[in-house]
C-alpha cells in the first residue's frame, strides 16, 4: 500500500513538472500573427544618380528617406538634375516605379530657356510633363 502511495506521488510530480515545462514552452513561443514591419532607411547629405526609362537623373538632398523599393522622400533642400532641366526645392517625393516626382514647397526650375519659380510642381518624367502649382514666374535667359 505504501509503494502504491509512493507511485501516485511520483506520478503526480512527473505530471506537475511536465505541465510546468509545457506552460513555459508555450509562453516563450512568439506568436505567428505578429506583423514584422521593415524599418525606413534614412541617409543624410545624400547625392546619387538614378537611371530610369527617361534617362539619367542626379538627385540629392539634406536627408533621404526610403519608404520602400519605389518611394523615396528627399527631405530639406533637394534637387533633381538631368540634361533637360534642374529642379531645386524642398521636400521632394519621388515614385521610382511611376517616374513621378512632386513637391508642395517653392521650387526653382532652370533649363536652357530660362528660370521658372513656382509654389510647387508635379513632374511626370516618363511623359516629359511638368505641372506647376500656385503662382508661377518665368524669367527668360538673355
Amino acid at each position: 500500500m505504501i509503494s502504491n502511495y509512493n507511485n501516485k506521488i511520483i506520478n503526480a510530480f512527473i505530471i506537475f513538472f511536465l505541465g510546468i515545462q509545457s506552460l513555459i514552452y508555450f509562453l516563450n513561443q512568439k506568436p505567428l500573427t505578429d506583423n514584422f514591419s521593415q524599418k525606413n532607411m534614412t541617409v543624410e547629405n545624400f547625392s546619387s544618380i538614378v537611371l530610369s526609362k527617361s534617362g539619367i537623373t542626379k538627385i540629392g538632398s539634406e536627408k533621404l528617406n526610403k519608404f520602400d523599393e519605389n518611394i523615396i522622400f528627399l527631405e530639406g533642400k533637394s534637387y533633381l538634375e538631368n540634361n533637360e532641366y534642374k529642379i531645386y526645392g524642398k521636400n521632394i517625393s519621388i515614385n521610382l516605379s511611376q517616374e513621378i516626382s512632386n513637391s508642395n514647397e517653392p521650387v526653382e526650375i532652370i533649363n536652357k530657356m530660362g528660370t521658372l519659380r513656382a509654389q510647387g510642381f508635379k513632374n511626370y518624367d516618363y511623359e516629359g510633363k511638368i505641372i506647376f502649382e500656385g503662382e508661377v514666374e518665368f524669367v527668360i535667359n538673355k
